[in-house]
C-alpha cells in the first residue's frame, strides 16, 4: 500500500501543526504551506499530492483561488477546504470548483479524518 501525500494549507501555524500532527499519526505524508503562492511552490517542486487541503481564508490568494488553479492543472485532485465560516456565494463556488469535502472550523479529529478520507474515497471512485 502506498503512502497518501497530503498537502496541508493553512495561515495559521496553530492548525497547521495540529492538522499535520494527525495526519503523520495515521502515517500519511504530510507537507504543509502557511499561504497559497508557499503551496503552488511546493506541488512545483515536490510534485502533485494525493489531497489539498486548504484554508479559504488566508492572505494573498485565497483558497478558493488555489483551488481554481490546481483545477487547471490537476483536475481530479482531491481538495478538501476548511474555513471558520461561509457564506452562500462561497459555498456555491467551492461546489463550482469541484470541492470534495467542506469542514467548518473547530473541527474534531473525527470529522477532520471523515472529510479526509471522503474525498480521498470520491477521487478512488472516479479514477
Amino acid at each position: 500500500m502506498t503512502t497518501v501525500k497530503i498537502l496541508l494549507l493553512d495561515d495559521s501555524t496553530t492548525i497547521l501543526n495540529v492538522c499535520a500532527k494527525l495526519l503523520k499519526y495515521q502515517n500519511m505524508e504530510v507537507r504543509t504551506a502557511t499561504s497559497a503562492t508557499e503551496g503552488i511552490r511546493n506541488i512545483v517542486e515536490h510534485g502533485v499530492p494525493n489531497l489539498v487541503v486548504t484554508d479559504i481564508n488566508m492572505p494573498g490568494m485565497s483558497g478558493l483561488e488555489l483551488t481554481s488553479r490546481l483545477r487547471q492543472v490537476a483536475p481530479g485532485l482531491p481538495i478538501v477546504v476548511m474555513t471558520s465560516g461561509a457564506d452562500k456565494d462561497m459555498i456555491r463556488t467551492a461546489k463550482e470548483l469541484g470541492v470534495n469535502a467542506w469542514l467548518v472550523k473547530p473541527f474534531t479529529a473525527e470529522q477532520f479524518f471523515e472529510k479526509i478520507h471522503e474525498a480521498l474515497a470520491s477521487h478512488r471512485q472516479t479514477a
